[in-house]
C-alpha cells in the first residue's frame, strides 16, 4: 500500500468574500472546484480517499486529503 497526503491552501477571508459577494461567487466556486478536480485526477490514477477535511489557521484554510493506493 502507498499513502499520500495532498493539500491546497486558500485565504479564508478572500474565499468567504467571494462566496458571499455575488459576482465573486463564481470565482470561489472555481477555486474550490480546482480541489475537486485534483482529487478526481488522483482517483483516476487509482488512489482512494481514506479521509479528508479542512484546517483553519488564522486567515488561511487548508483543504487536505489522505489518499491510499492499494
Amino acid at each position: 500500500m502507498e499513502y499520500k497526503v495532498v493539500f491546497k491552501p486558500y485565504d479564508l477571508t478572500t474565499l468567504i468574500g467571494r462566496a458571499t459577494g455575488g459576482a465573486g461567487s463564481n470565482e470561489a466556486t472555481c477555486e474550490t472546484g480546482e480541489w475537486n478536480n485534483a482529487l478526481n485526477k488522483y482517483e483516476k490514477d487509482g488512489w482512494v480517499i481514506k479521509n479528508s477535511g479542512t484546517v483553519v489557521s488564522g486567515r488561511d484554510i487548508m483543504f487536505w486529503a489522505l489518499l491510499e493506493k492499494p
